[in-house]
């Protein structure tokens, strides 16, 4: 045991986990099923990740990534449950994913590539026929 550590720090510990434990009930019944919202933010931000990281052609996530993000989690909370704060939130993390978001100019067309960057055309590859004693 640490001796540094006071039995008055030990209390506020057990205060913070007993008060973990209240808000994990309150919240099961304002935001539904646990493992279901849960998956269905899992399911999300997957999808979200997967096309970001195409779109781009980089695997890396930046500040505005994770408002959209926290966007949709408070719509998967909506989904499972009621809670005015779901649409008040998801709408202020939209705003700052906006706010997080540099415009596109000439100078600066961002960090998405173009459909020919990301899948450039490839040549066929030329078919010729097999002699008997190749196989």
């Amino acid at each position: 045991m640490n001796p540094n550590i006071k039995p008055d720090e030990l209390s506020l510990a057990e205060n913070v986990l007993l008060d973990a434990g209240q808000a994990i009930r309150d919240r099961s019944k304002e935001h539904g099923h646990t493992e279901r919202s849960f998956g269905m933010i899992g399911d999300m931000w997957g999808s979200y990740i997967a096309h970001a990281f195409t779109i781009r052609g980089e695997t890396k996530l930046y500040p505005r990534d994770i408002a959209h993000m926290l966007s949709l989690l408070k719509t998967a909370r909506a989904v499972y449950g009621y809670s005015v704060d779901n649409f008040v939130d998801g709408v202020g993390y939209t705003a700052l994913a906006a706010m997080l978001t540099p415009p596109r100019t000439e100078d600066n067309p961002g960090d998405r590539k173009t459909m020919a960057e990301l899948f450039p055309k490839r040549q066929s590859p030329i078919i010729t026929e097999a002699k008997d004693d190749t196989f």
